[in-house]
């Protein structure tokens, strides 16, 4: 017999005690978790399959079919020979020969003569002895031995059950373990043996745990035992979950939890102060305001809260904080500017200034002293006011339109002038003087006649007769007065001195002198001067129709005020109207027009209540001829061709004037405030439309976007705009950022980063002051000749026809080729100018 087979009889016993016995749990399961067998539908096609397979495995490792002992678990059996207690026919007895050992004489008719003396002993050379499982007993018996006895060991050893059979035992490993050859009854691993099998010991998420014999369930961490299932236990029904602090969340999970924070919050470490701190977080509130940046728009303004935040407007805005428009305080009364100081509305605020006149912070206005500060730039006397200031001049002066210069009054342009004769203006003041023949009067105004008759008889040389204002001299006759009207003298004929006459002379028949009179004159009694004849002194005042004026020698008529001469009767006045009377109207007294029904007005001007605005002409009683662009009464009515829409208000010819939200012609463009930045269209009232990336209220946040990319290490940090690394530099960072090399790099060489040259074709070096020939020259020449060494130069001749020459010597053995090439010569040699 294989030794495959013991084993595999012992599964298959082992299987089919477990099938048939129940298992035994070791304990009461009253004090332990919880103690239980498999589930049986599994567990029993489980061990149908291990016998099946068992038995499998114990037909094919079978070498024959001849009867073999079969030693089950514990249990020994070997072939013995068959003993019967048949008796044989006796024959003739003789004497049997000695038999070996303790073997005995067999009865006859067994076919042999020595044997073993009892049933169940076998030979054991020429000794016979008990079979395994007896033992001797006395000289001729075999008595069973009892395996199962303690005293002998036990058997089948511990954590098994021993049965006594005759000449062996049986042992059965207790439920919950497994017979193996040498070590006897071990635990099962039913945790082990259902991982492997696929089959499930525990329900659900329970958790296997093997013991000696047996296997408990017990639940994870996170859940809780509910009759034979384990069931989830939500921590977060509990304030020790997560706490209660605000901003936590609990969330439970199967077999757990999780503690996350409320929206607007944020896990943040506990501050610690000590060495060791605690590996935990606190939801602390996350401040949007700080972190969004613009989430309000450009005029509103956020407040942070407890999870979340908040939009208000600016003071000076209204709106629900995303979405605010300016306040007009000065309209709303929202205001507090001094009662002396102007409110003027801007946008998001307002400001106070005050009046001309007065000073301080348009909130509180006092009244300033102007004329404590130079006079206030009053040239004579300055008289303060509340909120105003007034400039006065002193007796003789005038104010002039400026308000603040006095400049002289000429006193004697007025008609109405004190001085009696002769005024003379001076600086603020006048003198009055008089004409010959008078003296100034005490009061220095009036004239007084001069007698100059009592001073030396006036100078004449006869009589002297005072007149107002002078003296005439008077001659007896027939002495006439001399040229110098002072002494007399004969005249007897008109050809000297006119016959001594005023006007006209004339002799007579009798050869004495005539003296006559010109037309308005009269001859006086002395009949040789002329007196003026005042043709206004009679009843019929000259003809005149009011004022007759006389004049030497005549007299003309003139009006009182109000009136003037007529032009067709300069006798006759006629009143004059001031302004003229027009629309037929008649002057009928001074200022007084005489109107047509509907021109009620001064000079018989149309009158219209209200006047007629903007040009327009009254035609008649409220009737107003407007220019273009105004109708209705009095012209104050502005004509827009296109309606203002949107609240516009049409205020003059084709002129809307637009709320503070529009903006255009006819207040159809949307105005943003503050407008649009970077090519954005305002679409709406404070609602932009951005181009190109561009993003924010006003498309004031630029775009992270560059069409071409940022080169050697830059990152893109704007619109088209790179944000380069050291070194570099330039729209895209394309231009390392070089610093002179030191020293100088030579022959037009360019200075690369870290100090180094970067050299044009033809040179060489670190600081490229060794020159080469280029790789593409022109051959101009070649010659031989022989050497006897290796050399390679370059020659830069710059001669006039400006061209360098590259010599490089090639070696040939013996000989030597000479190459010339030519180059260009523009990094190096001076460029040659024309004409020379």
């Amino acid at each position: 017999m294989t030794p495959l087979i013991p084993t595999l009889l012992s599964l298959v016993l082992v299987a089919w005690s477990v099938r048939t016995e129940p298992l035994a749990g070791s304990g009461d399961g009253a004090n332990e978790v919880l103690k239980h067998s498999p589930p049986e539908p599994q567990l029993d096609g489980y061990l149908n399959e291990l016998i099946e397979n068992a038995i499998g495995s114990l037909i094919a490792a079978t070498p024959s079919p001849e009867p073999t002992g079969v030693s089950l678990v514990g249990v020994t059996s070997q072939t013995a020979p068959q003993l019967t207690d048949a008796t044989t026919p006796r024959g003739p007895t003789t004497a049997p020969p000695p038999c070996p050992g303790n073997q005995v004489v067999l009865p006859q008719g067994t076919g042999e003569g020595c044997g073993c003396p009892a049933a169940g002993m076998v030979r054991d050379g020429d000794n016979c002895s008990c079979i395994a499982g007896f033992a001797l007993q006395g000289a001729a018996e075999c008595q069973d031995v009892d395996e199962c006895v303690a005293e002998l060991g036990g058997a089948c050893g511990p954590n098994a059950n021993c049965v006594n059979i005759p000449g062996s035992h049986m042992c059965s490993c207790h439920r919950g373990y497994l017979m193996m050859d040498a070590g006897g009854c071990q635990d099962i691993d039913e945790c082990a043996l259902a991982a492997v099998s696929g089959l499930q010991a525990c329900r659900g998420v329970a958790e296997c745990q093997n013991s000696p014999g047996a296997f408990s369930c017990s639940c994870p961490q996170g859940y809780a035992m509910a009759g034979k299932d384990c069931v989830d236990v939500d921590e977060c029904a509990f304030e020790t979950g997560c706490g209660t602090a605000l901003g936590n969340a609990c969330i439970n999970t199967p077999g757990s939890f999780r503690c996350l924070c409320l929206l607007g919050f944020r896990a943040q470490p506990l501050a610690c102060v000590g060495p060791v701190c605690a590996d935990s977080t606190v939801c602390q509130d996350v401040d949007e305001c700080k972190e969004k940046g613009a989430v309000c728009g450009d005029q509103g303004v956020c407040v942070n809260t407890l999870g979340s935040y908040t939009c208000a407007c600016q003071p000076g805005y209204r709106g629900n904080g995303t979405h605010c428009e300016d306040e007009n305080e000065c309209a709303l009364g929202g205001q507090r500017c001094d009662g002396n100081a102007r409110c003027g509305n801007i946008i998001g605020s307002y400001f106070c200034q005050c009046y001309q006149g007065f000073n301080g912070d348009g909130h509180s206005c006092y009244d300033v002293d102007e004329c404590a500060v130079n006079n206030g730039h009053c040239h004579q006397n300055c008289t303060n006011a509340l909120g105003t200031y007034q400039c006065q001049c002193r007796a003789g002066y005038l104010l002039a339109q400026d308000g603040h210069t006095c400049k002289d009054f000429d006193e004697c342009s007025d008609l109405k002038s004190r001085c009696e004769h002769v005024c003379t203006n001076t600086q603020g003041s006048f003198l009055c003087s008089c004409r010959p023949g008078y003296e100034l009067h005490i009061d220095g105004h009036r004239c007084v006649d001069i007698d100059e008759c009592k001073i030396q008889n006036g100078g004449c040389s006869n009589s002297c007769t005072n007149t107002v204002g002078g003296r005439t001299c008077h001659c007896a006759a027939p002495l006439l007065l001399h040229t110098d009207n002072l002494s007399c003298v004969n005249v007897t004929t008109c050809g000297r001195r006119n016959g001594g006459c005023d006007h006209t002379c004339t002799m007579g028949a009798e050869g004495r002198l005539h003296c006559s009179c010109r037309a308005g004159w009269r001859l006086a009694p002395d009949l040789r001067s002329c007196l003026d004849v005042n043709e206004c002194g009679d009843f019929t005042n000259g003809g005149c129709q009011q004022v007759c004026v006389n004049h030497p020698g005549a007299f003309n008529c003139s009006c009182r005020e109000g009136y003037q001469v007529r032009t067709d009767d300069l006798a006759k006045c006629q009143p004059v109207c001031a302004p003229p009377c027009q629309n037929y109207g008649v002057c009928v007294s001074p200022n007084n027009c005489d109107c047509p029904p509907g021109y009620p007005g001064l000079g018989c001007l149309a009158m219209c209540t209200p006047p007629c605005a903007h040009g327009g002409t009254c035609m008649r009683w409220n009737i107003c001829q407007c220019p273009s662009g105004w109708t209705g009464v009095g012209c104050h009515t502005a004509v827009c061709e296109l309606p203002c829409a949107n609240g516009g208000r049409c205020v003059g010819p084709n002129t809307c004037q637009c709320p503070s939200d529009y903006t255009g012609p006819q207040c159809l463009l949307p105005l943003c405030t503050p407008a649009c930045q970077h090519g954005g269209r305002c679409v709406d009232v404070n609602k932009c439309t951005c181009v190109g990336g561009w993003q924010g209220a006003r498309c004031q946040i630029e775009p992270v976007q560059c069409r071409k990319p940022c080169l050697n290490g830059g990152v893109c940090a704007g619109l088209n705009r790179c944000r380069c690394a050291g070194g570099f530099t330039g729209n895209h960072c394309e231009t390392a950022v070089t610093t002179p090399c030191v020293p100088p790099c030579q022959h037009g060489a360019t200075c690369s980063p870290r100090n180094t040259c970067t050299c044009p074709e033809g040179t060489a070096g670190l600081r490229c002051e060794k020159l080469t020939c280029p790789v593409v020259t022109t051959v101009v020449s070649m010659s031989r000749a022989v050497r006897k060494g290796f050399r390679e130069s370059y020659v830069d001749r710059c001669g006039p026809l400006g061209v360098r020459i590259c010599t490089k010597y090639r070696i040939n053995q013996a000989r030597v080729y000479v190459q010339a090439y030519r180059v260009g010569y523009k990094i190096h040699c001076v460029q040659k100018k024309k004409g020379r």
